[in-house]
């Protein structure tokens, strides 16, 4: 019978009965005694939860402060044409500002261009830029429209 063996059987150190006992006390402690309620469908969800509208209006635009300028930028960067031409033939245009970084730029534009060193001192990833040779990996997009030929 179960009073022979529950003296026996221990869990936790604790006789099984008085295991029983103590979960059994702890669920009826977490358990609520009435189910929570539900916000009704039929409710407006301004009324269903006030709170919800308190922000409603905080990041709107203030339409008495006019048009819209930069952000504090006093000039905006005059932009360039690179365009990427391949040995067989292929082009391709990408907009640019100058100064930017000739790898970042033939990355974006999905320019398949070999690379080994990265500093520019193998000549794996030179291309042809204007009337001269450049090394992509270390070259800066240059202040006027240019057309690069690459491998």
């Amino acid at each position: 019978s179960f009073d022979e063996v529950a003296p026996r059987v221990e869990l936790l150190g604790l006789p099984v009965m008085f295991a029983t006992l103590v979960l059994a006390s702890a669920s009826a402690a977490v358990t609520p005694a009435h189910p929570p309620r539900l916000h009704s469908a039929r409710l407006a969800p301004s009324r269903a939860c006030p709170s919800m509208n308190w922000f409603a209006n905080a990041f709107a635009n203030d339409d008495t402060l006019g048009a819209r300028d930069n952000a504090g930028l006093t000039k905006e960067k005059t932009k360039r044409t690179i365009t990427w031409k391949s040995s067989s033939g292929k082009t391709k245009q990408s907009t640019v500002v100058p100064g930017q970084k000739l790898r970042d730029v033939a990355r974006a534009a999905g320019i398949p261009i070999k690379y080994s060193c990265n500093e520019g001192t193998c000549k794996t990833c030179q291309v042809k830029m204007g009337g001269g040779m450049v090394k992509v990996c270390v070259g800066k997009v240059p202040d006027k429209d240019v057309t690069i030929v690459y491998k």
